[in-house]
């Protein structure tokens, strides 16, 4: 049977979505995992250097993107803590602030939880620290503006983005909607100098061949019928050029009994006058209460399917089924398919009635029924008054694409920022409080392993190994070396520490030369 609506298959928004949000769950924990062994503070529960205890810092970021949709402001609390204690969670600070950004509709409150979000971190690392306030503020400042402040200012220019966007494509369906509108006012001019000068000469004739008095009465009548049928095509013919000469195609007006069931079963008894064995199957109320979009719908259904089964299936039986449930109207027609063939259909029918139960956010299916036959079905939703609001085209292909390349773009400005941070904490490197006026390469003894010398000096510092490449005296052989570094008033110190088969060999202090 012809008239099979087909489409391409495509992935729903909740897969779509779902998708999304664990690939950013993913990044969020990768991108912490990594960062914890590169950003490091002194004052956290527990190094984070540790895989282990990497890990579980990683796992902890997560909670805030989770909490991100529903508890934003929740979220960014959460993250600022956390970030305090562990600044390798950075990531999870910049997604909760920028959920904050999007969710939190009132400005006023917005920019008092960001505020507040912001000074989190700085009050955990000026307590954490001992009151470092030179180092606290160097880092953790650029930490708020690459965590806080990046975020907010990049929703803002994509909100910006956006709205460009749409008054573009406002535009754009302004000037689509002038042109059909020119388009149609020609039509309709044509229409009216062809087909209504023709109509008018064959009513011209009729009305001669009427008024003539030698003109025999069998010849006279079909004329006067012929005049008659003329002037009411006239008729449609005005009334349908003044639909097209419409800014916008005129809605038909639904009757107050369209979709009842006195309609549909008028619309059944109209096909089996036409010779086609159908039948009425309705469950539940009338629909006499229910919205008119909805009834309309229920009409057009109907009347598409009856046409269907007319066109492509002569001769097939039929059956016309409406359920009124509490919460929607189920509506469905059947045949058992062709005994002569059927005429071939463009399918256009079945396209205009998928797309107004889309607009009426029902559900519609059509297509060939298990056994034999055709079926058209569609559920509509009692609450639907007004017609969705959707996009006037689907999402094209280059629009997909721009999407893609801006989750790209998003998802790389968020690794750079945590790339920002480790280059950050790790040239303005913090002291160690509550020594004892002694630094970490008094107190570490040689023949101390290198767990021990790493509890006390830190992890390897990648930024301090490669400062001390070509300065650096010569290193005996056969040992590996950690490098950490600090500042003594204006120089730069690096501390060097060498080991063979991870007990301490030797350690060495030198400065690095002023530029």
């Amino acid at each position: 049977m012809s008239g099979k609506h087909v489409s391409a298959p495509r992935l729903s928004p909740r897969v779509v979505a779902l998708s999304r949000e664990l690939a950013l769950l993913v990044l969020v924990g990768a991108v912490t995992f990594t960062a914890t062994q590169y950003v490091t503070v002194d004052w956290g529960p527990a190094p984070c250097d540790d895989p282990a205890v990497g890990a579980v810092i990683a796992g902890a970021a997560l909670v805030p993107a989770l909490l991100r949709h529903r508890l934003p402001v929740v979220a960014v609390f959460a993250a600022a803590a956390l970030f305090g204690w562990y600044p390798a969670t950075g990531i999870a600070l910049a997604v909760a602030a920028y959920s904050v950004a999007v969710r939190v509709r009132q400005q006023r409150r917005r920019n008092v939880v960001l505020v507040l979000a912001a000074l989190v971190p700085v009050v955990v690392g000026l307590v954490g620290s001992g009151y470092q306030w030179k180092e606290v503020f160097i880092d953790f400042g650029v930490s708020v503006l690459v965590c806080v402040v990046g975020p907010v200012v990049v929703q803002t220019l994509l909100v910006q983005r956006e709205q460009l966007i749409s008054a573009l494509h406002e535009q754009t369906r302004y000037a689509g909607s002038t042109a059909r509108l020119q388009e149609r006012t020609r039509i309709a001019q044509e229409m009216h100098d062809l087909l209504g000068h023709r109509l008018s000469l064959i009513s011209l004739y009729a009305g001669s061949l009427e008024l003539d008095a030698t003109t025999p009465r069998h010849i006279t009548d079909p004329a006067r019928l012929i005049r008659g049928t003329v002037r009411t095509a006239m008729d449609e013919l005005r009334a349908t050029l003044g639909i097209l000469r419409q800014p916008e195609p005129a809605s038909t007006q639904p009757a107050d009994t369209t979709g009842t069931k006195a309609d549909v079963f008028q619309l059944v008894r109209q096909a089996r006058a036409g010779g086609v064995q159908i039948e009425l199957v309705w469950t539940g109320a009338d629909l006499s209460g229910v919205a008119s979009p909805v009834r309309q719908a229920v009409h057009r259904i109907v009347r598409e399917g009856l046409t269907n089964v007319c066109r492509h299936a002569p001769g097939a039986q039929g059956e016309v089924v409406v359920e009124h449930a509490s919460d929607c109207v189920r509506v469905g027609v059947f045949d058992s398919g062709a005994t002569t063939a059927p005429v071939p259909g463009t399918g256009l029918g079945l396209a205009g009635v998928q797309e107004r139960v889309r607009l009426l956010g029902g559900s519609f299916d059509a297509g060939p029924r298990q056994t034999r036959g055709f079926r058209v079905t569609a559920t509509l939703p009692l609450t639907a008054t007004a017609p969705v609001p959707v996009s006037d085209s689907p999402e094209r292909p280059e629009d997909q694409l721009a999407r893609a390349g801006m989750s790209a773009i998003l998802a790389t400005g968020l690794i750079g920022a945590v790339a920002i941070l480790v280059v950050t904490f790790n040239t303005v490197m913090f002291g160690y409080p509550g020594e004892t006026g002694q630094l970490p390469f008094e107190t570490v003894a040689l023949g101390s392993t290198r767990d021990q010398v790493t509890e006390t000096t830190g992890p390897d510092s990648p930024l301090a190994r490669l400062a001390a490449r070509g300065v650096e005296p010569a290193r005996p052989a056969n040992v590996q070396c950690s490098y950490s570094y600090y500042q003594e008033d204006d120089n730069t110190m690096i501390e060097r520490y060498c080991f063979h088969r991870d007990l301490l060999v030797q350690k060495t202090r030198f400065g690095l030369p002023k530029p």
